[in-house]
């Protein structure tokens, strides 16, 4: 995977876990972070947040950024405030690879992070899978672990990866395909590591739907974003209890729980915490030919559940 594979929280295990290990209900709507900040105005300010950006002063928060990453003011290509930012993947370029975005590293890793995001896909993309990759990342790097390690598998101690993607394998299927979570863990079968989709299929080497994520699993439906709007992403990855398998990923879009992965083992040591986020677009697919465009915008990570933008009142 590319530097793509890049927003962070604390939470105990027991806080997301019943005392007979059935997964609890996680918060939706407006019961996060955000609807104490009207507008996302003072946001930074709050105890559970580790990270924020807006793009309002033409540039990133995050340390790193590659590729030729922009900031626009053009109205119709920002979600709120003046400016987004802009990833433009010129089709075809010089070289079959190419990706460009921001990552952020952590001096303290967490056990829990939460990344929220807003992000638009330009209507006139065309995106295949795989080798193309899309959207925000959670990732625990052990000392001497670079940010990209494409084709390393985890092993419990060296990283994990988590990926809120989309996965387009065939013309039928609209783009940018069905919202997935790209993982790298130590059970991958996978040199590459795994898509898990809000179903329960997985890709590649798919099993029965649901069978890695342990009794609590509850299916819900593929879901594929439509092009040319903005959603509210978020993603939500907490480590499991080494020994245990109290590890969960949840996906939220507009503030509804569209995915809820648990039962995982993410770690085999309590050491290896979430220390790195990232939001990028990537590909190395010949049947990516038309440029690619997307659109972020109000980005925070957090330590709990942050939900939407919450509106002010007129």
């Amino acid at each position: 995977m590319s530097r793509l594979i890049v927003v962070i929280a604390v939470f105990m295990a027991a806080e997301l876990f019943a005392a007979d290990g059935e997964p609890k209900p996680l918060p939706e709507r407006d019961a996060g972070i955000a609807a104490k900040y009207p507008g996302d105005v003072g946001i930074s300010k709050d105890a559970a947040v580790v990270f924020s950006d807006d793009y309002e002063n033409g540039k990133t928060n995050a340390e790193n950024n590659w590729g030729g990453v922009a900031y626009t003011d053009d109205k119709t290509n920002v979600f709120g405030g003046k400016r987004a930012m802009e990833l433009k993947l010129v089709r075809p370029g010089e070289k079959k690879e190419a990706g460009l975005g921001i990552s952020h590293r952590f001096k303290t890793g967490y056990d829990t992070l939460h990344l929220r995001y807003y992000a638009k896909f330009d209507k006139e993309m065309n995106l295949f899978h795989g080798g193309t990759h899309d959207g925000g990342a959670i990732m625990a790097r052990a000392p001497g672990v670079p940010d990209a390690k494409p084709g390393i598998p985890a092993d419990g101690k060296n990283e994990y990866t988590v990926l809120l993607d989309t996965w387009r394998s065939e013309e039928k299927i609209a783009s940018p395909g069905h919202i997935a979570v790209y993982v790298y863990h130590p059970e991958q079968r996978h040199q590459w590591g795994e898509h898990f989709f809000p179903s329960g299929k997985m890709l590649p080497y798919g099993k029965e739907p649901g069978s890695l994520f342990g009794k609590g699993f509850k299916p819900r439906a593929e879901w594929i974003p439509e092009q040319g709007r903005w959603y509210c992403y978020e993603l939500m990855v907490q480590a499991n209890t080494p020994e245990k398998r109290d590890g969960r990923i949840a996906i939220w879009v507009d503030g509804k729980l569209i995915a809820d992965f648990t039962n995982l083992r993410l770690r085999d040591v309590d050491t290896l915490k979430a220390n790195l986020i990232s939001l990028g677009l990537y590909t190395q697919n010949d049947l990516v030919k038309k440029d690619c465009i997307m659109w972020f915008d109000d980005v925070v990570a957090a330590t709990s559940y942050i939900g939407p933008k919450f509106e002010k009142k007129k």
